[in-house]
């Protein structure tokens, strides 16, 4: 019995350590794109499928929808080298509430057509920057399901200081296994709320051919997970990025709803 035991423990942190090592990949890779598109190359667009295209399309009974992932714009939010648990969750919290850097609106083109309704997080960085970007022109509908997966920051020692990344990977980490997550959703609840965010974009790519969503890093990930499960292509990945896009299109029968 004690052997059993030991073997499960081991085996319960090394997935927990794993879990939290693949956490601070992603945390580090996100940290270093986190600056909005700089040069031309690198702006976002916001189009239409192509006209051309979609006529031949047509012509074989056929039809393409596309999908638009955006990432919000910086939240402006100073970053200390080390943060006690407290001062981290403090960190996260003030992350969710402070308004957006300005940005140069040049760094997102748009080319849709009128009245064209764009989606976004009902988080304040998501309505801000949706708003910067489609709020002349566009009408922005904002909701819940698209909020960015939730963080609780595990609890620790008041005079242990380490850097921010490291108290999100170890708490995101030990969330994705099914713990920390009292008084937030769980793991299993966000997953479900994804797919139910991938079901609406989909009734909208039915409709308008073009879905666009201007939510979070997490959030826009595991949508694309599960729009290329469901035979989606990813034509354009950089929805981690603040302002880049991920594109996902699918060529569906053109009697399709």
């Amino acid at each position: 019995m004690r052997k059993l035991i030991s073997i499960t423990l081991s085996l319960f942190v090394f997935c927990f350590v794993f879990t939290s090592f693949c956490c601070a990949k992603d945390y580090y890779s996100l940290s270093n794109t986190r600056k909005s598109p700089q040069n031309k190359s690198d702006t976002t667009y916001v189009n239409e499928v192509d006209s051309c295209l979609q006529s031949k399309l047509n012509a074989n009974g056929k039809r393409m929808l596309q999908i638009y992932l955006i990432r919000h714009a910086k939240p402006n939010l100073k970053k200390e080298s080390f943060y006690t648990s407290s001062e981290a969750q403090q960190y996260i919290h003030d992350y969710n509430s402070v308004s957006i850097t300005p940005f140069d609106p040049c760094l997102v083109k748009v080319n849709l057509k009128a009245n064209h309704i764009i989606y976004c997080s009902n988080l304040r960085r998501a309505q801000e920057t949706a708003l910067a970007i489609f709020g002349d022109k566009y009408p922005v509908v904002s909701d819940t399901v698209f909020r960015e997966f939730e963080i609780r920051i595990i609890e620790a020692n008041s005079i242990l200081k380490l850097p921010l990344g490291i108290w999100q990977a170890f708490s995101r980490g030990s969330w994705l296994l099914g713990f920390n997550h009292k008084g937030i959703e769980s793991y299993k609840q966000a997953k479900q709320r994804a797919r139910f965010a991938v079901d609406n974009l989909i009734k909208v790519a039915n409709v308008e051919e073009t879905a666009v969503l201007l939510a979070h890093g997490m959030l826009n990930r595991s949508i694309e997970k599960e729009l290329s499960k469901r035979g989606w292509k990813v034509v354009q990945k950089r929805g981690q990025i603040n302002l880049g896009a991920s594109i996902l299109t699918k060529i569906v029968p053109l009697k399709e709803q």
